[in-house]
């Protein structure tokens, strides 16, 4: 049976539920009658005015919604605006959809106002009834999608009918007016009998405003976004009662995680819980699922919708029905790559009610999102498959951007290519055709900025008299110039010999700067990690030292040669080679890694397990072999550790010894576990069982090595070393040079590798000599002192009652959200500081809420290797500095932001005083249990590139092994992903605690980045 028109629908419903309240604005109400009655003589005006298509803008109130209701009577096109939005963007959406009038709802009870659209002339034949909605798209004319009433009076009579939606249900008016899901809002209640309620203008910046107005008027029905609804419950309420009015949540547009459910429904315990999927092009939803009870990590979007057919193609989601829009108006282009006839052969799956039209003639949606079935046949989301280039997460594309770069005055011509940098991460590259005194760069950055999302403005901009063409006239990209000459860095004094050193280093940190001495640092995306290498790198190259603050301070290449222009050469000197005898002390790395984590018991923590692979057809010879030469190389690699003083103090950590065998006299092997006998499929699994038995294995620390080696033979010819090594010997920064010394031996590249100007005996030698320098020392403890000058208590999370394996790790990764990173991203470079420091601070919020402190120390790593001398050499460098933060210290999320920065950097400086000193200045006890001091920890950890798509989707894991903190957050960053890995023990949080702290930061961040 088709379905009525919903012009029919809503005058039914006017009609059957005459003494039913439509409408609820600022405490005024309105029957069926009066807005029937009202969108009559607003659909009257309009036809007589003889237009097909009208545009509707005001502030949300009942006058905007009886406007709407009037479109819908009068049968024409709508074109719904919001005043929120740039004036240039709404000239824009007016002239490109075809309105010829605009009608504009007065505040309070000003009436409707009518006006001819600028510029409008006769809509012709090709504007039919229905709606228009923008995509938000990169071009200054924003994609326009041309919708119709069918489909929304589909959907609405679906909802109604499944859900029981009817008279006094009462519907809350909260989503924007830019997006299409607000005729949701609107139409379901006003073909159902219920009642829209406007919410007051100010409730969506009061604090927990949202979901107090939802309890006191008595809401049954929402739809909403999952951020926003973290986001609203983020504030605690002051009774814990669960509001029970809310009986309906329908949430859309973005993935859903299960903590989101919960969350919401802790504060609205009696709300049956509806996950929608389906992009604008299909009209608002086309499949649905009821996540009440939710499944661990991301919610599945369920099943079609009836009259929905669809297909996984290739692993992309096809959607077809005779509910769906009309497509795009005026991109022919985009039309026929998105809007298809069925696929070829045969799908991955095909599922759903089959249309009576879904035969060859069918038009089927590809929308680009992969999706997989579940075991009950429930559609998940995976992601997106499109061509589009991938920029801080942000899915951008470069004709797009060329083309809004094309209307600036002085650009003839434009073209945007991406240029993928060393680290893998994605950068935009404009070349413009104009005049030189013209098309002055910055002009044109200032210009883009003010019309493009930040994540869409390339990174550089070169001009050229002419982009260079072929020979049918189309350009010549391989004739482009190389990002990193470009045309207009013509050199001057300024870039002759330090500023070049300078910008040369500066550039091998941070491969994305142009080279140019004016490069900034934040706007290339640096991080602490990327100063702290900057700041070596520059005293190898220069003989002068940058302190990081100083690279914060100074941030281009310019002005750090100045700086370093008149600095006298560093005065530490070298640090010496010699010869040493086979026993000595430990470092203060390794003097503080054995009181902090051991301090007497070794444990399987200390353990760093680690897959690497290695090229094809890798045997273990070879892999032995190559570890002999590295070895040969690191003496740290030769060491065992034995007691100074059997008889020392129980109480206390015992003192070492540290005993270096002779290369050729070190004794081992590398195993071999050939799993190809084992099915493809299983041998993955088989690969993370035995790193888990490796993790879970101690390293006794009485005699070298300290690792182990097995090789791994899987998957055909594939190789892995399972490697394993204790953390008294190595850090993470080793086990990265370790496989790339192994990969650089087995692939048989004939370069040699880097020279090693001094050995890790060196290093203890020079760290001894140094600790026999109070004035040196001295003011380094002194800032420690100055830190814990008020006592400090440490936090403990308490234990799980009855938990079985208490200290076994579990984890939590969940990506930060595309739209998250571009801000963060553009609050960087607005406020010059690191990415990290804007998620530290998230962070530091995120613990203070869950250990209910105020006060509170936040470890985090520092390399350790401050020197030229230590880049290159496997051993343990890495120190441990304790970042106290009051939340009272600092008002507002940009002033917190900037002192974690300073004191984080300030920490980094006075990292030589060690953890344990610090602790033994302050009576901090050690612990063999748990970390002394503090508890909670966040690291920087940067990943290939090739290894972002797993940051992407949330997952839930099991480490498999012990752990010392109470919660580790590392902060994985992969090219332009990001994605925080939260770490616990089992016997104090649970998986779903931790996935309920993920949503805190991201509310946290998402809210702070708004203050910015």
């Amino acid at each position: 049976m088709p379905t009525p028109h919903l012009a029919t629908l809503v005058e039914t419903a006017a009609r059957t539920h005459s003494g039913a309240i439509a409408m609820e604005d600022a405490g005024r109400t309105r029957g069926y009658g009066e807005l029937l009655s009202d969108a009559r003589a607003i659909a009257a005006d309009i036809v007589a005015a003889r237009v097909r298509s009208v545009a509707v803008t005001g502030e949300r109130s009942a006058a905007l919604i009886t406007t709407v209701v009037a479109t819908v009577l009068a049968d024409v096109r709508l074109v719904l605006i919001d005043q929120a939005l740039p004036e240039a963007r709404r000239t824009a959406m007016v002239k490109e959809s075809g309105a010829e009038l605009v009608l504009t709802a007065e505040p309070g009870d000003g009436g409707i106002s009518a006006e001819p659209a600028p510029g409008a002339g006769p809509a012709g034949a090709e504007a039919r009834p229905g709606y228009i909605f923008f995509t938000s798209g990169t071009t200054s004319t924003p994609k326009a999608v041309d919708g119709r009433w069918a489909g929304i009076a589909h959907f609405t009579t679906w909802q109604r009918d499944t859900f029981g939606i009817g008279p006094g249900d009462r519907f809350a008016q909260l989503t924007g007016l830019s997006f299409d899901v607000v005729l949701r809002d609107l139409f379901t209640p006003l073909v159902s009998g219920a009642t829209i309620c406007v919410p007051p203008r100010d409730v969506a910046t009061a604090v927990g405003g949202v979901p107090r107005w939802l309890e006191t008027a008595g809401i049954t029905v929402v739809h909403t976004v999952p951020s926003l609804a973290a986001r609203w419950t983020s504030v605690p309420r002051d009774d814990r009662s669960a509001g029970d009015a809310l009986r309906l949540t329908f949430f859309a547009g973005e993935p859903l995680p299960a903590a989101a459910v919960t969350g919401w429904r802790e504060r609205f315990g009696a709300t049956q819980v509806v996950n929608l999927y389906g992009p604008t092009e299909t009209t608002l939803a086309k499949f649905w699922q009821d996540v009440t009870e939710p499944v661990p990590g991301v919610q599945p979007v369920g099943r079609p919708l009836p009259g929905t057919h669809a297909a996984l193609v290739d692993g992309e989601v096809w959607i077809s029905t005779p509910y769906s829009t009309r497509g795009y108006l005026n991109a022919p282009g985009e039309q026929a790559d998105r809007f298809v006839g069925p696929p070829a052969g045969t799908a991955d799956a095909v599922f759903g009610e089959e249309p009576a039209d879904a035969g060859a003639g069918a038009v089927w949606y590809r929308t680009g999102d992969l999706g997989r079935l579940g075991e009950h046949g429930e559609l998940n989301l995976l992601g997106r498959s499109d061509f589009q280039v991938k920029i801080d997460g942000n899915r951008v594309e470069p004709e797009g951007i060329a083309a809004a770069l094309r209307e600036h005055p002085a650009v003839r011509d434009a073209v945007v290519v991406a240029h993928r940098r060393s680290d893998g991460a994605v950068r935009l590259v404009c070349h413009y055709a104009a005049d030189a005194g013209d098309g002055d760069e910055a002009e044109l950055r200032r210009w883009a900025g003010e019309r493009l999302p930040a994540a869409h403005v390339p990174s550089t901009l070169y001009r050229l008299d002419e982009l260079p063409l072929t020979a049918n006239g189309k350009v010549d990209r391989t004739s482009l110039p190389e990002p990193r000459t470009p045309a207009t860095d013509v050199p001057d004094e300024s870039r002759e010999g330090l500023t070049q050193s300078v910008t040369e280093v500066f550039r091998s940190v941070l491969p994305d700067a142009p080279d140019r001495s004016d490069a900034d640092f934040f706007r290339h995306g640096g991080s602490s990690l990327d100063a702290a290498d900057l700041s070596v790198r520059l005293l190898a190259a220069t003989g002068r030292r940058l302190e990081m603050s100083e690279i914060y301070q100074l941030r281009t290449p310019r002005a750090m040669a100045e700086a370093l222009r008149d600095r006298p050469l560093d005065s530490q000197g070298g640090i010496p080679r010699g010869t040493h005898p086979d026993r000595t002390g430990l470092s203060p790395q390794q003097r503080r890694y054995r009181s902090v984590y051991l301090p007497r018991v070794n444990r399987s923590w200390s353990n760093m397990p680690a897959l690497f692979a290695l090229p094809d057809g890798t045997g273990a010879a070879a892999v032995e072999q190559a570890l002999r030469t590295v070895i040969d190389r690191h003496e740290s690699l030769r060491a065992g550790f034995t007691p100074a003083d059997a008889a020392a103090d129980a109480e206390g950590p015992l003192t070492l010894h540290q005993d270096f065998t002779p290369a050729g006299a070190l004794i081992f092997t590398v195993a071999t576990v050939d799993l190809r006998t084992l099915p493809e499929s299983e041998q993955s699994a088989r690969m993370e069982e035995l790193r888990i038995a490796e993790a879970n294995t101690p390293i006794e620390i009485g005699r070298a090595p300290l690792f182990r080696a097995t090789l791994l033979l899987h998957h055909g010819d594939r190789a892995t070393l399972l490697w394993n090594v204790h953390h008294m010997v190595s850090d993470g920064y080793s086990q990265r040079l370790l496989h790339q010394e192994l990969t650089h031996l087995l692939g048989g590249v004939p370069e040699r590798l880097p020279e090693l100007p001094i050995g890790y005996r060196d290093y203890i030698a020079w760290r001894e000599r140094l600790a026999t320098d109070s004035g040196a020392r001295e003011p380094h403890r002194r800032y420690w002192q100055e830190v814990f000058a008020e006592p400090y208590e440490r936090p403990l999370l308490p234990a799980r009652a009855e938990t079985e394996d208490a200290a076994r790790g579990i984890a939590h990764q969940f990506p930060v959200p595309d739209d998250l990173r571009a801000e963060v991203a553009a609050f960087c470079r607005e406020h010059g500081t690191t990415a990290f420091s804007v998620y530290f601070a998230a962070y530091t919020l995120m613990a203070h809420d869950l250990y209910e402190r105020d006060d509170l120390v936040i470890g985090t790593p520092a390399a350790g290797r401050t020197r030229p001398e230590f880049q290159h050499l496997i051993g343990n460098f890495i120190s441990l500095v304790g970042i106290r933060n009051r939340r009272d210290g600092a008002v507002g999320f940009p002033a917190l932001v900037r002192a974690l920065q300073e004191v984080t950097v300030r920490a980094m400086e006075h990292q030589d005083y060690q953890y344990d000193e610090v602790m033994a200045d302050i009576g901090a006890a050690p612990d063999d249990d748990r970390f002394p001091l503090t508890t909670v920890f966040i690291s920087l950890v940067e990943v290939p590139a090739g290894q972002a798509p797993g940051l992407r989707t949330p997952s839930h894991r099991d480490l498999g092994c012990e752990v010392k903190f109470d919660l580790m957050g590392y902060l994985r960053r992969a090219g332009d992903m990001v994605a925080l890995d939260l770490h616990t023990r089992q016997g104090l949080l649970s998986a779903d605690r931790l996935e309920a702290l993920a949503g805190t930061f991201l509310n946290h961040l998402r809210t702070g980045l708004k203050e910015g």
